[in-house]
């Protein structure tokens, strides 16, 4: 039998070792271990995770602030509202559905307020994000917080908008409301977002220019420049001023419309190239730099007569009593302007109707009267030597210097009863268009200004907000009866008036930096290019900014589509000018209906990338609102 004391020393040495035995134990200390790092590990991936959701919801609250500012003044349930441009943005870059990254409780709260004068947009975000390896550590979620305020940065900016005033604006649109109206809307949402809530912006300067076939430009050149506009006996020169008055307390004054500049025909079809003496596509302002000064607008006598039946032919013109000597609308006596007064210089009464301004439209109108010499009575073209002789139509043309007018002669006019009617003022009615009815809300005819819109507005800074509102109220309608679109007439005069501020000066308020303004001119029209006959039933009889359509003024063609052409090709080259200026103003064109592709070409040419094309008045407010919302510079301060 082993004794006790040989046994037990083996046992004691063998515990004693155990502690010190690694054999076997991996296993255990690597579970240990594990448990430790699957901790670290997932709580570095649930903190990447946060990272990336809380630097996106920065992000979105960052858009969802610049877009809420842009759109601080649209504060109604359309699309472009302030509060769906703020989700529409936050969605765009931390979207909800479906969630981002699988977060819930997904908030969005903007605020807008007026802080010292200034808009202010803040948006407040919050989103929960579930854990997945820190609930270990007994962690569940996250909540997730993001704030971004945005406010309208102090740049100087000098805008001009072109508003199409022409007849068809008081064409309905789907939604029941005319173009006109919808335009009115439109341009009201505009200057709202670039106020930004306020009723003064020191640091803003707009200007408008209503058109249709001409713009009224006149009386702000001659301010600055009196050889600017040439003058016409009968018509705006200073005779007239003492005797009679000036626009709009005597209608036969001049209102202030322009004609185009001295140009020349048939420009090439290259929109990069201005040819020489084509005044009318240039910055240079009439009078300067050898551009001869540009004739006011004026629609020459007997403008809108009746026509017989068919053909105005000999025996229709011959006819003293008959429709073709009548204006439109049956009235007889006062169809002319005053050619007959003697208080012009001229003891015998011929002074007006024998001035250069309406000598030959005279004639076109009346020579029909010279039927025979044996019957020569009634004739108002006579043979100046022997005077008062019989002229033979054969034998000369207007342009001849061997007759005169016998404007007592003159069908309807000459009688005891010519002075007793007021010609209309041709002021805009401003409610023009807000029907669709050509019978009412007319602008007044009759008078040597008919078709001239509303004086343009230059671009001035620190204007009330209010005086653009009552501008676009007031000085816009649909003006007809319409005589057509000439797209080029509000296109060149938005141009000079802006670049030129050389000429037209705009100081800026104290507190405003010199540096370059931004600019830009937007451009809006409701259809083509084009010139009408309706009203007179011949090309012979329609007058626009380029005078008399069958006289040629732009092209030596017959053809009325290549007239039309040249229209859009001095468009072009106008807006290629504008292109290559120190400080070019940004070209938006808003079009509504549809154009041609002619059309379409010459808009994509000249503002890349900014035509907008609409066709209802939802389309038509949005596109404005765009188009403000990319003029307003914000920034962010938060």
């Amino acid at each position: 039998m082993r004794s006790r004391s040989r046994l037990f020393p083996s046992l004691r040495s063998r515990l004693a070792s155990l502690p010190r035995d690694r054999r076997g134990s991996t296993i255990g200390i690597m579970a240990a271990g594990l448990v430790v790092g699957i901790g670290s590990l997932g709580s570095a991936i649930d903190a990447g995770r946060m990272y990336i959701v809380k630097s996106q919801l920065q992000a979105g609250v960052d858009a969802a602030a610049l877009a809420g500012a842009r759109a601080f003044g649209v504060t109604d349930t359309s699309a472009n509202s302030r509060t769906k441009q703020v989700d529409s943005y936050f969605d765009g870059n931390f979207p909800r559905s479906p969630s981002y990254m699988g977060t819930t409780n997904v908030t969005v709260t903007p605020t807008f307020a007026v802080v010292n004068g200034v808009n202010v947009t803040t948006v407040n975000a919050a989103a929960t994000l579930d854990m997945s390896f820190m609930r270990l550590f007994g962690f569940r979620d996250v909540t997730m917080r993001a704030t971004a305020k945005a406010e309208l940065q102090p740049r100087t900016l000098e805008v001009m908008v072109v508003l199409d005033n022409t007849g068809s604006m008081k064409d309905y649109l789907s939604n029941g409301k005319t173009r006109i109206t919808a335009l009115k809307e439109a341009a009201n949402s505009f200057v709202d977002i670039l106020f930004q809530g306020g009723t003064q912006r020191k640091d803003l300067a707009l200007g408008f220019v209503p058109y249709d076939i001409t713009v009224n430009v006149g009386n702000l050149l001659l301010a600055r420049r009196s050889n600017a506009v040439a003058q016409v006996p009968g018509f705006n020169t200073s005779v007239e001023a003492s005797a009679y008055g000036t626009w709009p307390a005597n209608p036969y004054y001049w209102k202030g419309c322009v004609m185009n500049d001295a140009t020349v025909r048939d420009l090439s079809s290259d929109r990069t190239v201005s040819e020489p003496n084509a005044w009318d596509v240039t910055r240079t302002l009439p009078g300067e730099g050898g551009n001869p000064a540009v004739m006011p607008y004026f629609v020459p006598p007997i403008y809108v007569p009746k026509l017989a039946a068919g053909n105005a032919d000999a025996a229709a013109k011959a006819n003293k009593a008959g429709d073709y000597y009548n204006i439109n609308g049956g009235e007889a006596s006062n169809n002319l302007y005053r050619l007959d007064t003697t208080s012009f210089g001229d003891s015998g009464g011929d002074y007006l109707a024998n001035s250069a301004a309406y000598r030959s439209w005279l004639y076109d109108y009346y020579i029909g009267l010279n039927d025979g010499a044996a019957n020569n009575s009634d004739d108002v073209v006579r043979l100046k030597d022997p005077k008062g002789g019989y002229y033979n139509p054969s034998s000369g043309d207007r342009t001849s210097t061997t007759w005169y007018i016998d404007w007592k002669n003159i069908p309807n006019y000459y009688s005891t009863a010519h002075w007793a009617a007021t010609p209309g003022s041709a002021r805009v009615n401003p409610n023009g268009g807000i029907n669709n009815d050509g019978s009412k809300n007319t602008t007044p005819g009759r008078n040597p200004n008919w078709q001239c819109p509303e004086e343009a507005m230059l671009p001035l800074y620190n204007r009330q907000k209010s005086d653009y509102t009552n501008y676009i109220r007031d000085s816009n309608a649909a003006i007809y009866p319409a005589n057509g679109t000439i797209h080029h007439t509000g296109l060149l005069w938005a141009y000079r008036l802006l670049v030129r501020d050389d000429v037209f000066t705009r100081p800026r308020p104290s507190g405003i930096t010199n540096e370059q303004p931004r600019r830009a001119i937007v451009f809006m029209t409701d259809g083509l290019n084009e010139i009408g006959e309706n009203q007179n039933g011949y090309l012979s009889r329609t007058f626009t900014w380029y005078g008399r359509w069958s006289d040629k003024t732009i092209t030596s063609s017959d053809d009325g589509n290549v007239a039309e052409t040249q229209m859009l090709r001095r468009f072009e080259k106008t807006c290629a000018n504008i292109q290559r200026e120190a400080n070019p103003p940004q070209v938006y064109i808003i079009a509504l209906v549809a154009n041609s592709n002619a059309i379409d070409t010459a808009f994509n040419n000249c503002a890349p990338g900014r035509v907008y094309r609409t066709s209802n008045a939802t389309q038509l407010n949005a596109a404005f609102q765009n188009v403000a919302a990319e003029l307003v510079d914000l920034h962010l301060t938060q």
